[in-house]
């Protein structure tokens, strides 16, 4: 049995975060990215907003991606506010280029809840982490809004 590689980064912590440690954790396999985009990201860091901020942490993970990775992007709070359920997966695990992942979340407007425990649950699901290597990447100000306990979600996911 595959074990899960959760790899959480709460850019509230620090805006020059390098996330390209994440190409050496997965050599080879799948992955999916799973953006906060809630309302508390228009929150700010030294005059920056928590958005501007999650792009670019995601535009340099991008630059340094082995393209042999498949890599699918899941977003939460994007679409409706107070809604706990509002998480998509934007797009599939696939390859894919920098540009569409960078794209499609540059184009992401955040405005809802944050449900990132199922939204990481969720993720997990869609790799198959029980039977197979499985890579969550979490951008995220680290703010749970929907009652779950994200640490107790990552020890049950180890688990598993």
């Amino acid at each position: 049995m595959w074990r899960l590689l959760l790899t959480v980064v709460f850019i509230c912590l620090s805006a020059s975060a390098s996330l390209a440690a994440e190409k050496a954790a997965n050599p080879a396999g799948r992955a999916i990215l799973v953006l906060d985009a809630s309302g508390s990201m228009w929150g700010q860091i030294k005059g920056r907003t928590k958005v501007e901020v999650a792009r670019e942490s995601v535009a340099r993970l991008m630059t340094a991606w082995n393209p042999e990775i498949e890599l699918g992007l899941m977003a939460y709070g994007h679409r409706r506010k107070g809604d706990c359920q509002d998480i998509e997966l934007v797009l599939p695990v696939a390859k894919q280029t920098p540009g569409a992942v960078t794209g499609t979340v540059n184009r992401l407007k955040a405005k809802g809840m944050t449900p990132l425990s199922a939204a990481v649950l969720e993720a997990a699901k869609v790799l198959r982490y029980a039977s197979e290597r499985a890579t969550v990447i979490l951008v995220s100000d680290g703010v749970e809004t929907c009652d779950m306990d994200p640490c107790a979600l990552a020890e049950t996911l180890e688990r598993k």
